[in-house]
């Protein structure tokens, strides 16, 4: 397992998750802040990230989920109580996860449950051809944050196994039952806004919460409301079981 960032603190641990083609500096700044509030944190890197788009068209959505179940269970090793979140594709991680395994919390992250847009839904046609000509960056409105990372550009085998995979987290959802925290940027131009509601009505969690950030685009957490995502993220760990001192 390859690790962008850790920090050991008290027993209770999140792994944090990032998306298709882009890096563990994405989710990093709720990391540190969750780290100096006495959680532990964990941010892996997943299989066929931080080398070439090449070796990502080379993996498939499992080998990607390998990738989390390992820091899984290295965060469970360790930490009592360990939850999950992610963004994006890594939000389907965290929830694709929780359907699995027991977790004490998930916070699900723009995840991609519907994409309105044609190209996209008829990617299999076309899942043979060598490249898709653009990339995943930018989702952030903030002129201050730091750049989005990602890849240059993203194959288009790599976008039929994320659409893959989200018609397997859609089968997922029910199955979800820990406490869910939903949040979604009401300015994401990648993931349609409407999705953070679909995600929220579709969990089995008794106990959920949908929060809406106005002026953000995709990356939550990298854009200016960061810091309201930061503290509810917070309060949500607090409130399943945790007292952080």
């Amino acid at each position: 397992m390859k690790i962008g960032f850790e920090s050991q603190k008290g027993d209770t641990g999140i792994l944090l998750i990032h998306g298709l083609s882009g890096t563990p500096s994405e989710v990093q700044p709720l990391g540190d802040y969750l780290s100096a509030k006495g959680i532990s944190t964990l941010g892996p890197w997943l299989k066929g990230h931080d080398t070439t788009p090449k070796d990502l068209a080379e993996t498939r959505w499992q080998d990607w989920a390998e990738s989390v179940k390992e820091a899984y269970d290295s965060l469970l090793n360790r930490c009592s109580k360990v939850f999950v979140g992610g963004l994006s594709m890594g939000a389907l991680q965290a929830l694709h996860l929780s359907a699995l395994f027991p977790v004490a919390g998930v916070i699900s992250m723009a995840a991609p449950i519907r994409i309105f847009d044609f190209r996209f839904n008829g990617i299999a046609f076309f899942r043979f051809l060598q490249w898709r000509t653009s990339n995943l960056t930018g989702g952030i409105l903030d002129p201050q944050a730091p750049t989005h990372q990602t890849y240059p550009y993203v194959a288009t085998k790599s976008l039929y196994e994320l659409k893959k995979f989200m018609s397997q987290v859609r089968e997922d959802l029910p199955r979800v039952t820990a406490p869910a925290l939903v949040v979604q940027g009401r300015k994401d131009s990648m993931v349609p806004p409407p999705n953070g509601d679909l995600v929220y009505q579709a969990l089995g969690s008794r106990q959920k919460h949908l929060l809406y950030l106005d002026r953000s685009d995709h990356v939550v957490t990298m854009d200016w409301d960061k810091q309201v995502l930061f503290e509810r993220a917070f309060k949500f760990i607090q409130s399943n079981g945790q007292s952080i001192e």
